[in-house]
Order: structure tokens, then sequence, then C-alpha cells
């Protein structure tokens, strides 16, 4: 990774990625007290709430489009709505970076202005239609069909069986729509032409679906507020320039359908996904966001609770080892994960989003980081106990968000093992790791054990390279998500490498890679890189750098921006028996 760590600034500026200006309005718009969500509100009304507080943050922030393509902008939406508006994120992957973003990027401006104008103050919201029930998120396998009409110069679009309806935009609510529908277009001579994405209206002003569309509404969901539905389409017609090709082909009147060049057909059905692409990093961004906030939580409550354990002693809950040990190694890797997070983010800011090393960084990038997110979410509401089973806890609430994102732009789990697959092959060269063991308590030594795994699994997934059998390809996936994983985890530790002069970074690197060392120590074991005294060693070290983590805790819960106002948590709370008290107390008419 050649992204260059700052080194100035204060220990916030290191964990913030973009304007602190904007990310300051960000948690005024979204701590908004007029779109609160209580217990009192149904479905049907949170959803209402969640699209009116859309309307409210473009109003506020801005053009739609302007900060679906200022990427920093972007990422912080995700990241703040995680935090304090979570019925927000379906909405804003669909509006702000999958519709706008695409229209944007995807055709020209005079093609884009009529739906863009509409995206651009809300008054039509934004949605992409790729998901089928058949396909599932591997879309390349889509069979939603586009044709072309040569008399009206129009693309027609059709779901030619049930397995292809469109499964599970948030399009329920009737409001005006305006969507990028991915449809395999076969041209006039009868050619598959491959995926290619259509802007069209799902919805009318008046929210009624536009002919030759059927919404259903799905069922309820009780992790997220999503308004998901079912869309089938029965020869919706939409305008010629509504074709987002990117410049990489054109169409005659007939519908005949000509490639640019060679290189142009390849980058076709990159370019389409395209936008997919900054949507991993995005919904990988606001997951570390939501377990920084439950880390925050939980360890302000462990750190103020007192556990009675006898008569006597009534220790504080975070000096308790299985409280102290999980949220602090959880808050180490949160936090290597936002470093490297924010340098991946640094990086697609300037990359063609069709390269293949964009792709793949990025899909390493939501392997590595929304699983991460899950298991620190769950330990912080464990860790919470009965506090945490509450949404004014806000924790139990993030814990949707993550289950809704760790499938939403591609199953995190699939883009990992393709990704470490594609690693393999790119690595296949590098020399294989020396032998001997290593010296666990030596800073460097830790990094030669991390490019030792690294390398090892490099070496020991070319057996199953060398064809395209589907018995190989199956074979490879555990070993292909432990290399996606240990490349990131490498790469993480590098970066916090370049911070070390901060002590509070220091201390996330040392209990990051001690803790990564222990999950791993019976590997090393096994193939000679530590022996039971190196092992004895990495647990006794670990133990030491979880307690000087400890020690910066204040200025590092300090330095992710959040207060106890804002969060509106009773956990929080000095007296919590009070604040729930205050937060249940009848509401006067």
């Amino acid at each position: 990774m050649d992204t260059h760590a700052q080194t100035t600034g204060t220990l916030a500026d290191v964990l913030r990625h973009g304007s602190s200006q904007f990310h300051l309005q960000l948690r005024q718009v979204l701590s908004s007290p007029d779109y609160v969500v209580t217990d009192r509100m149904s479905q049907q009304q949170r959803r209402e709430n969640a699209y009116n507080h859309l309307k409210y943050l473009v109003q506020e922030t801005g053009s739609t489009r302007d900060v679906a393509t200022d990427l920093p902008k972007l990422f912080a939406v995700f990241d703040w709505s995680a935090v304090l508006a979570t019925d927000l994120i379906p909405l804003i992957s669909g509006h702000y970076n999958l519709a706008s973003g695409s229209l944007a990027t995807l055709t020209d401006s005079g093609s884009a202005a009529p739906y863009l104008e509409d995206l651009d103050d809300a008054s039509a919201i934004g949605v992409m239609l790729l998901t089928e029930f058949g396909c599932g998120s591997n879309i390349q396998f889509m069979q939603t069909r586009a044709t072309y009409d040569p008399a009206a110069q129009e693309f027609v679009i059709h779901t030619p069986t049930p397995r292809a309806r469109k499964f599970m935009p948030s399009v329920g609510i009737p409001v005006s729509r305006v969507c990028v529908v991915g449809a395999r277009y076969i041209d006039a001579d009868g050619v598959d032409q491959g995926v290619h994405l259509f802007a069209a209206r799902l919805r009318g002003a008046d929210g009624t679906p536009a002919p030759g569309v059927k919404i259903t509404q799905l069922d309820h969901q009780p992790l997220v507020i999503m308004d998901n539905s079912v869309i089938e389409f029965e020869e919706l017609r939409v305008k010629r320039s509504a074709w987002l090709s990117n410049g990489l082909a054109t169409i005659d009147d007939q519908g005949v359908l000509t490639w640019r060049d060679d290189d142009s057909r390849k980058r076709g059905f990159a370019s389409a996904i395209s936008q997919l692409t900054v949507g991993r990093l995005a919904l990988s961004s606001c997951l570390n966001a939501a377990a920084r906030a439950s880390l925050y939580i939980a360890l302000r409550y462990a750190s103020q609770r007192t556990v009675p354990l006898t008569p006597t002693q009534t220790p504080l809950m975070l000096d308790l080892p299985h409280v102290r040990e999980t949220l602090l190694t959880d808050l180490a890797g949160t936090l290597a994960r936002t470093i490297y997070g924010n340098a991946i983010k640094t990086r697609l800011a300037t990359s063609d989003l069709t390269d293949r090393d964009t792709v793949v960084s990025v899909m390493l990038a939501k392997h590595f980081i929304q699983l991460h997110a899950l298991a620190t979410v769950t330990d912080a509401r464990l860790k919470l106990a009965a506090q945490g089973m509450f949404s004014a806890n806000r924790v139990a609430n993030y814990l949707g968000v993550c289950h809704a994102a760790i499938t939403g732009e591609g199953d995190c789990y699939v883009l990992g093992s393709v990704a470490g697959r594609v690693l393999a092959r790119h690595l296949a060269d590098k020399p294989a790791p020396e032998s001997g063991l290593h010296d666990p308590a030596d800073p460097g030594d830790r990094m030669g054990l991390f490019n030792a795994r690294t390398l090892t699994i490099v070496h020991e997934a070319q057996q199953y390279l060398g064809t395209p059998d589907l018995t190989e390809r199956l074979a490879v996936i555990p070993q292909a998500l432990e290399l996606a994983e240990a490349y990131c985890a490498e790469e993480a530790l590098q970066l916090l490498h370049r911070y070390a002069d901060r002590p509070e970074i220091a201390a996330v690197r040392d209990v990051f890679a001690l803790h990564y060392l222990d999950q791993h120590v019976a590997w090393y074991l096994i193939r000679g890189l530590l022996d039971a005294a190196g092992a004895t060693v990495v647990k006794q070290e670990l133990r030491r750098a979880i307690d000087t983590l400890a020690g910066h805790l204040p200025a590092i819960l300090g330095a992710l921006e959040l207060d106890d106002e804002v969060l509106g948590a009773p956990a929080l709370a000095e007296d919590v028996p009070n604040a729930w008290e205050a937060r249940c107390a009848p509401v006067d008419h």
C-alpha cells in the first residue's frame, strides 16, 4: 500500500477521513430532534420518517450529485448515518451512490441532467436495481432483458422469468423515483452484449408505478427498517438517451451495438458496476463507524459501572478480564481497520473504478472490515448485557445495519474468496518466507510473522490454481479467505507502524499485532515459526499491551468525536436509573 501516513495534526485527524467541518455539520443534521425514532413508531412510520430525514439531509448539505462525487463527503454521510440515523443507510446507498453516482459518472451531462436535477434536491429518490432471485449478487448472470425498438427509438426492459425479478430494492414507499436498472442487452443482431445500465423513472411524481413496472412490497423486517420490494418489468420503455454507456460503445438506429475497441468490451461490465466498488467501501466505512460508536458506548459504560463481586469488593466492569480483553482487542482491531480503510478511501478518490487492482482492493477491504465490525458490535451488545438490548442504547440498531451491509453490494465471503484467489495468483512469484523462529516481543519480528503467514498461504494455495475445474475452485476458497484476511492485516500493521510515534497508535499497533498472533498461534506453531516459549511470550506481551492501551483510553475515546449528549444513550449517563426514568416518562400532550 503506497498511501503515506499523516503524521501531523491531532489523533482525531488521524482517525477521521475528510473535512472536520462537514463531519460536524452531518452530526448536527443527523441528530435533529425532528426526526428522532421512538418505540411508539410503526415500521411504516419509521420508513416515512427516514424519507423525510433524507430530504432534510439533502436540503442542509447541498446537491446530491456534489456529495455523491466527492468521496470524502460521501463516506462521511454513510458514517454518521450509521451512528445517528440507522434507518437512512438503505436510502443513502441507493440515492447518493448507486443512482446519483452512476448517472453523474457513466453518461454525458446532457443525458443525465433530467434525472440528476430531481435527485439533486431529493424531489425524486434514487435507487439501483441489480440483484435478482436467480443470480443474487453475482450480477453478471442477471437475466433481465433489454432490447431496442427502432421505430420508437427506445429501449424495452422485460423480466423473462420469475427468477429474474429484481430482489429487493427499497422502493415500497410511493414517492417519486429515479432508478438505474441493470439488464442484459440483446442487440438487433441477437447478440447478448452483457449487462448494461439504463436510467428510468420507476414511480411518477405522485408515487404511482410507471407503466410496465410491477412493485410488490415485502414483509416485516426486524433487523433494519427498509421498504424492500420485488420488481418485475413488463415492457418498461426508456429513452435512448437513458443508456449509461460510459462512452465505451455505440448503438445505431437499428439497435446494433458496436464496442469502441476490444479494451472497451472487456471494461464494459466493470464500468456498469463501478459504483458498487464505491458502495462496498462506503458500507465498510459506515460499519466501522458503527463499531467505533458501539465501543464508545460499551467502554464508557464499563468504565463507570461497578460490579459487586463480594460484600466489600465492587470493581469497575472494565477491570473484569473478560470485559477488558474483549473490548480492548476489539478497539485495537477497529482502529487498525479505521486507518487501513482511510488509506483505501484516499486511494479510491484518484483511481479508475474499473481497474482490477482497485476493485480487488475494495473487495478485500469489505471482507476485512465488515466481518470484524459485526463481531465488535456483537461483543459490545453482549458486554452491555441487558442495557444492550434496547434501541435507546443504539448498539442493537447497529447490529441490524451490520447484517444488512454484509450481504449488500455483494456478500462478504463471496467477495473475500474471489479477491483472495486473485491475490494468490498475483503474489505467486513472491519468494517463500524464510523458516525459523521469530521473537514476538520484537515489533519487527511481528511484522515478519505477518508477512510469513501471507506468503505461506499464497504458496499453499497454488496447488488449486492450475485448472478452472469446479472442484479446485471450491477447494481453494478456505485458503483464499485466509489470504484475504492475512494480506489486509499485514497492510494494516504496516500503516500502524508509520504512526508509531503517537503513543496511542503504538499501543493500538501492539494489541492488534499480538492479538492476531494469539488468534493464529496454532498455525504458527505447526509451521515452526513460533515455539511453545514464543506462544507464551505472545500471551504475556498481549496482556501488557492491553494494559498500556487501557491507559490511553480517555484520549482515544475523545478522538472518536462522539459525545454522550449526541448519542443520548441512557447507558452513558452517570446516573443510569434516572436517565431511564427521564426517557420513559409519559409525554405530555
